[in-house]
């Protein structure tokens, strides 16, 4: 995705020790090896981060936890679709906040609940939207998570990114919803096309990076 592309680039300096939350997997900070010393990763789910062939180290443990790291040791917290999982998002950003250098960054790519694409996509049975997943995107129903949304609207993200003590250098909204379609050509041009004629705010991620205020 060219706008993740370009925060991390803007975030990631040579010899950067980065830390992957809710890494999974797999980590499309693989990309940036080139900038990165030190790639760590953390998750729930141990069996996954053990998996992860692009890690440094694994941490095994909950965001909804304090995490095992000291104070300011990481120049980037990176988050690809987690902010959506978490029950207690206040508690999670002041963690990442806590483990993040002064000059570091914050880049998380997250779902718009503004999008009514994504309203509309909420109301629909878990088992269609499974089925949506794995035969569209391919998705692997043991990598599908339940889905929370306490930080998901631009104005509740922004509230909680600014009580943990961020503050913004650039937020963005994409229209992903494409992927879904990945396998599935005509839904990918369907979803694509929805999701032009919606206003900046309303398409259904929001790509952002923020940085120590």
């Amino acid at each position: 995705m060219e706008v993740e592309k370009r925060l991390l680039d803007e975030a990631l300096t040579r010899g950067a020790v980065a830390l992957d939350a809710g890494c999974g997997r797999t980590t499309r900070l693989r990309n940036f090896r080139d900038r990165i010393s030190r790639l760590v990763g953390v998750d729930v789910d141990e069996a996954a981060g053990r998996e992860n062939p692009y890690l440094d180290e694994f941490a095994f443990a909950d965001l909804a936890d304090p995490l095992p790291f000291d104070d300011a040791v990481f120049d980037l917290v990176y988050a690809n679709f987690v902010v959506e999982h978490l029950e207690e998002p206040e508690g999670t950003f002041t963690e990442w906040r806590r483990v993040l250098q002064p000059k570091g960054r914050l880049v998380l790519l997250t779902t718009n609940r503004a999008s009514p694409l994504m309203l509309a996509a909420d109301r629909t049975p878990e088992r269609v939207r499974l089925l949506i997943k794995r035969r569209g995107a391919g998705a692997v129903e043991r990598d599908v998570f339940p889905t929370r949304y306490r930080a998901n609207t631009p104005a509740r993200l922004a509230e909680v990114t600014r009580g943990a003590g961020f503050e913004p250098v650039s937020v963005n909204y994409v229209g992903t919803l494409h992927r879904y379609g990945a396998k599935l050509p005509p839904l990918a041009w369907v979803l694509g096309g929805a999701e032009r004629l919606l206003p900046e705010q309303r398409r259904s991620t929001i790509v952002a990076s923020y940085r120590p205020a």
